[in-house]
């Protein structure tokens, strides 16, 4: 959640750096200050989780849609790069998705009212694209798909450079500032700022191909070091630049080859492909290249170039310019949490003491008494440098000595085997040792060093546990319940970190018992949330009797769920 400080901030820091000279766009704090606006008001209103969330994305998108006269844009914009997995995906739900609307209508009703129903970008009438532009719109996305990806990286190479350059704070701006100021002084003037007039140009069909190629190159270096040295800022109009001017060229190329081919059409799709490919979000640019346009007749190449780009930038690079920021300040986005749990741990962390092994010759006694030992898990066999060869398996020897299928000569070297067998390292990530086990099948697992000696084992209940207590027992489940009368869900509940919901249908033990008599409360700690009967929500009534095929919502942590569950199947008194 932000702060309306911090949405100041950037919103002042942002002013500063565009009217320097800063190679950024306006849209990063309009962002930001739309949502510092929604999280103040969600804590104002004490509100749950969910509508927080719910009430920072109305900000985003209120600004989003200020920013650029673009109501769609600005819904479309929270829905598919802000929101992501922030609300378990859930966000078609009217209570999600109204907010959102409301606020991207109201955000462009007062940029009407300050600024006019303008168009961002002036458009002029083009003639077109043919069945013969296909294969260039398509080359088209794939050198947008790839500029995007290159896009992103030195945006992020440069913040980490700068990050690591050991100088006081306040200079790395002006270092950035100086570097920017430069590269205008030498080639163009029409690298400072976030670059409107040359976009327009561009539209125009007026941009010379020569000064594109030149600016596209030199506007990515701009931009990075403009937000890599700590300027203030945002990258969805440098974006749109860097499309316009790849758009130029790719046209200007397809006019050598296809007589009367409209740059502009070029330019416009070109704008949406490297936006598309730098945030890997097609339908925004599809949405937002319309509206700030008005004009339908590309819809068509601007569809194919943005998801084709989308598609190249996802194969060259795996995350977007969005999600990367976020993940090199450690934080877990959406459905990246459980694998970040995973592979952000070690194997050392969970390994336990090494148990005691066996020699190749050790005979049935010995073999015997380590697996008792060992509850019939695995027991592992070295050679004689102490390098782990292979194991015995408990369950599966037992089965083999009942079997009359072992000799009393036999050996441990005769009855291992290696197969299947995962040697892990300590600076394993807990990831890999899941993998292992899913594959191997082995309950326990040897952790060895350079050597193969053993120095540990990893059982696999331990990796369950602590993907279990990190993940599911961080989530905090928010659910829409009915308390009554039929209609639809009217009532928010949060259920807490480590708390689930699940529902009971009654059977013959619970039917014609109340509430208060089951006491689920006092015997298992769970909450009854809703109670269902047929189609009909009825109060949770703690004197009312249960009917035989009543749906009750139990909410509680797992093992208390399953208490109850227990208890739904027998007789309560």
């Amino acid at each position: 959640m932000l702060s309306g400080r911090a949405g100041i901030l950037c919103g002042l820091g942002t002013g500063v750096t565009i009217a320097s000279g800063g190679s950024v766009g306006h849209e990063g704090p309009s962002v930001a200050i739309g949502a510092a606006v929604g999280s103040v008001v969600a804590r104002f209103f004490g509100l749950g989780r969910r509508r927080r969330i719910a009430m920072v994305g109305a900000g985003c998108a209120g600004g989003v849609a200020a920013a650029f006269n673009a109501p769609l844009a600005g819904v479309i914009f929270t829905v598919e790069i802000v929101f992501g997995g922030a609300i378990g995906g859930d966000v078609g739900t009217m209570s999600v998705f109204i907010p959102l609307i409301v606020a991207a209508v109201c955000g462009t009703f007062m940029s009407y009212s300050i600024r006019g129903d303008d168009l961002a970008f002036d458009l002029v009438s083009h003639t077109g694209s043919s069945a013969g532009d296909l294969v260039f719109f398509v080359l088209l996305a794939g050198l947008a798909g790839v500029i995007g990806t290159v896009f992103s990286r030195a945006i992020l190479t440069t913040h980490a450079r700068f990050t690591a350059w050991d100088i006081p704070a306040w200079i790395k701006p002006a270092v950035g500032a100086l570097g920017v100021g430069l590269l205008a002084a030498l080639v163009s003037n029409e690298l400072l700022g976030a670059g409107h007039s040359t976009v327009e140009r561009a539209l125009r069909g007026e941009l010379a191909w020569q000064l594109a190629g030149a600016l596209l190159v030199l506007k990515i270096v701009a931009t990075s070091l403009t937000l890599g040295s700590g300027g203030f800022g945002g990258a969805l109009l440098p974006s749109l630049y860097v499309g316009a001017c790849l758009g130029t060229l790719v046209g200007n190329a397809t006019g050598a080859f296809w007589p009367g081919t409209d740059v502009t059409a070029y330019a416009l799709c070109g704008m949406g492909a490297v936006f598309a490919a730098t945030m890997h979000a097609p339908l925004t640019p599809i949405v937002m290249m319309f509206e700030l346009t008005h004009d339908y007749g590309l819809i068509l190449p601007l569809m194919l170039t943005c998801i084709l780009a989308t598609v190249v930038a996802r194969r060259v690079g795996e995350h977007s310019l969005f999600k990367a920021e976020l993940l090199s300040r450690g934080v877990s986005v959406g459905g990246d949490l459980e694998a970040d749990v995973m592979k952000r741990g070690l194997v050392r962390e969970l390994m336990l003491a090494p148990t005691p092994v066996l020699t190749l010759a050790a005979g049935l006694d010995e073999i015997r008494a380590h697996v008792l030992a060992s509850e019939l898990r695995a027991v592992f066999v070295v050679d004689g440098d102490g390098a782990v060869i292979g194991y015995l398996n408990g369950a599966l020897l037992a089965k083999r000595i009942l079997s009359d299928e072992v000799k009393p000569e036999s050996t441990a070297g005769d009855l291992m085997t290696s197969r299947k067998m995962p040697l892990l390292y300590a600076t394993d990530t807990l990831a890999g040792a899941m993998l292992a086990s899913a594959r191997s099948g082995m309950e326990l697992l040897p952790v060895v060093d350079e050597n193969r000696r053993l120095i540990g084992v990893l059982r696999r209940g331990d990796l369950i546990g602590h993907y279990s207590d990190k993940v599911l027992g961080e989530r905090e489940e928010v659910l829409q319940v009915r308390t009554g009368g039929g209609g639809p869900a009217d009532q928010e509940v949060g259920l807490g970190k480590g708390l689930v919901l699940e529902r009971i249908v009654i059977g013959r033990a619970w039917a014609g018992r109340s509430l208060a008599e089951l006491d689920l409360r006092g015997r298992t700690k769970v909450t009854v949330l809703e109670w269902v009967r047929g189609e009909v929500n009825l109060p949770v009534d703690p004197g009312a009797p249960l009917r035989e095929g009543d749906q009750i919502a139990l909410a509680g942590t797992r093992e208390q769920i399953l208490r109850a569950r227990a208890l739904s199947v027998v007789n309560v008194r």
